[in-house]
């Protein structure tokens, strides 16, 4: 519902976290099981089991959600969309997602169609090091059955395990959250607490850890006590927690703890009392629900991809489509290697034939993503009428994205002139810089560039979700930068950022406010560029998938008119905060955008509007160039230069 965007299920994500307790009760069940019974693990055995019940079902989301990737897709998105199958494929795909470097204009690599695996990734890594663990406690606490003080000396163990974890992870999260998000030992906590469940209300380790028909009528109300608060924090944490949240750190522990409690209400209730979650509707969702797992978003994906975004129908059709893959996949794939004949594979066949499968999918990917990058390469040529184009500022270092808080200015034009117009803006405002350097162009003026991606010229503090964290280095570098502007004013300044910032109108308004005081100063002329409207989808990857040999397309097939909407509102509050000051003027260029409030890929005039979603092309920019001059001069007359636009 999360991945959908089901409005109140914000915080779905936490269904991840109730995955690795239940994942670490079940498998330390499993296995203490094994060792109080044979005094040993079979390790292969082990491994074989779980590739057995985990590999056939992954092996088939892969294939069919590449073939339907190679098929809906351009080349541009595949490449992109793509990127992590050979790590999807061997279960490393959290440490592609951990380690890999995105640049802040890559948006497609948000929309990998396998980024959902990196969690199955954490399980197979904690399989691999949880037995080993178990026995290594299982010899120092010796071979007895549950009793006693061998009892605690085994929550003792693995509540060390669960601290340090515990404490690593909330370190790690404050470093790199993105590290503490994917990387496996800063998720053994949670692994361990499931396995704590099991070793508290386990009275007989190697039989029926599930039953207790014969508690005590207290017990069983407080298991039902248990059941409604684990269901409360899950559910809770489903609906108030949102990803603007350094997660997991101590957020984690509300849903963590609810699947604990949940589990452990199962022991008061018993087998005998049908508690709400024995329903039989949830334990079919149940039972298919890993398949729901892989096949729900790549199918949901792949529909935003196509622009099914934000649509109610569209959006009940991908889950409705979603739900029955995931039961042909349960049905077909599923069942026959888990309980089936082929699940009578010996552990060597099992792991011969795991490794053959691993290998085959993660060496067929290597020629899939070369091609695709290679065809993109012939997309980046002058000829190419939707070719990307970026402002010249980028070929300089002004913008070190969220690495530090200095003010590294980009200058161009006749750096020695008596003029300076200085635009100032995240990566959405400076998308003017081809039209800012144009209208006030050398020898009488010089350009100088200060931006930061991702950093609102707002004066509030934001948490950014690219780095999981509060922005601190906007905040500092747009301080910085008020005090540059103080010290040495340009003549004229431009400035923009998105609308897409989560604030409130007060925000927006009196956050800008108290930007344009200070400037409203020392600054003859301020323009004030609202946040361009977001086309909802990836403009290049829509106008290359329809393009036809002969270049022309129907524009109305890359077309939005959300956007448009939402910006203006923004704008709105842009527009109260300017008519508080009389240097300060709103330069609302989004009906130039989107004319007629209608955001197309392609313009009439045959040129890509849009780089990506919501920034820009440069050679649209400079198109316009002529009928953003006229607009300029109708609020201050005389201001610009008569010259031509650039070509």
């Amino acid at each position: 519902l999360a991945h959908a965007k089901i409005a109140g299920f914000e915080g779905g994500f936490v269904g991840v976290d109730v995955f690795f307790i239940l994942s670490g009760y079940l498998i330390t069940g499993f296995l203490v099981r094994e060792l109080h019974e044979t005094g040993r693990i079979r390790l292969f055995r082990f491994y074989a089991r779980r590739l057995k019940r985990l590999l056939p079902a992954l092996a088939a989301m892969l294939v069919a959600a590449t073939g339907a990737a190679l098929w809906l897709l351009s080349d541009l998105e595949g490449a992109r969309q793509l990127a992590s199958g050979p790590f999807a494929a061997s279960w490393t795909s959290n440490l592609f997602f951990a380690f890999d470097t995105v640049g802040y204009f890559d948006e497609l690599a948000a929309r990998d169609l396998f980024l959902h695996t990196w969690s199955l990734g954490v399980e197979e890594q904690f399989y691999l090091v949880w037995p080993l663990l178990l026995l290594a406690l299982f010899f120092v606490i010796g071979m007895r059955k549950f009793a006693g003080g061998n009892r605690a000396a085994w929550g003792i163990g693995l509540g060390i395990i669960f601290l340090i974890s515990l404490a690593g992870a909330l370190v790690l999260g404050s470093i790199s959250p993105s590290s503490a998000f994917y990387l496996m030992p800063a998720r053994i906590w949670q692994f361990a607490l499931g396995a704590l469940v099991f070793i508290a209300l386990s009275d007989r380790a190697a039989a029926e850890p599930g039953i207790s028909e014969n508690s005590s009528r207290l017990y069983r109300h407080g298991a039902w006590l248990a059941l409604a608060v684990g269901l409360a924090l899950i559910l809770g944490s489903a609906h108030w927690l949102h990803e603007n949240l350094a997660y997991p750190g101590l957020w984690a522990l509300a849903p963590s703890l609810g699947a604990a409690l949940v589990i452990a209400a199962g022991h008061g209730i018993g087998r005998g009392s049908r508690g709400p979650l024995a329903h039989p509707a949830l334990v079919w969702v149940g039972d298919r629900s890993y398949s729901l797992y892989l096949w729900h978003w790549p199918i949901l994906t792949l529909g935003f991809s196509l622009g099914l975004g934000e649509q109610a129908n569209a959006t009940a059709a991908l889950i409705v489509l979603s739900v029955l893959a995931a039961a042909l996949s349960y049905q077909l794939v599923e069942i026959p290697f888990w309980k089936g004949r082929l699940s009578r594979a010996t552990t060597a066949r099992a792991l011969l034939a795991s490794a053959l499968v691993i290998g085959v999918l993660v060496a067929a990917f290597a020629p899939i993503l070369k091609g695709l990058e290679q065809r993109l390469d012939t997309l980046d040529t002058s000829e190419n009428p939707f070719r990307i184009t970026f402002p010249a500022l980028y070929m300089g270092a002004c913008d070190d994205w969220f690495e530090h808080a200095e003010v590294k200015p980009c200058v161009s034009g006749n750096a020695e002139a008596a003029k300076t117009v200085m635009l100032v803006g995240d990566s959405i405002g400076v998308q003017w810089f081809s039209m800012v350097s144009t209208l006030f162009p050398a020898p009488e003026w010089r350009t100088v560039v200060l931006t930061k991606s991702g950093c609102a010229i707002v004066d509030e503090d934001y948490f950014y979700d690219r780095i999981g964290k509060i922005y601190e280095v906007c905040t500092d570098w747009r301080n910085a930068v008020l005090l540059e502007i103080e010290r040495d004013p340009p003549d004229v300044l431009v400035m923009g950022n998105s609308y897409e910032y989560d604030f409130t109108e007060t925000q927006w308004t009196e956050g800008t406010a108290r930007i344009l005081e200070r400037l409203n100063r020392v600054v003859d002329a301020t323009f004030l560029i609202p946040g361009t409207p977001n086309l909802g989808f990836n403009g290049p990857g829509c106008v290359t998938r329809r393009e036809p040999a002969d270049a022309i397309i129907d524009r109305n097939q890359c077309s939005s008119t959300r956007g448009p909407a939402e910006a203006a509102i923004v704008a709105s509050y842009l527009a109260n905060a300017v008519e508080r000051f009389p240097n300060v003027h709103l330069l609302d260029l989004n009906d130039i955008v989107c004319p007629g409030a209608v955001c197309k890929a392609v313009s009439a005039d045959g040129l890509l509007v849009f780089r990506d979603s919501h920034h820009l092309n440069d050679v649209f920019v400079k198109a316009r160039i002529d009928v953003i001059r006229e607009r300029l001069e109708r609020i201050v007359p005389g201001l610009t230069t008569d010259v031509g636009a650039s070509d």
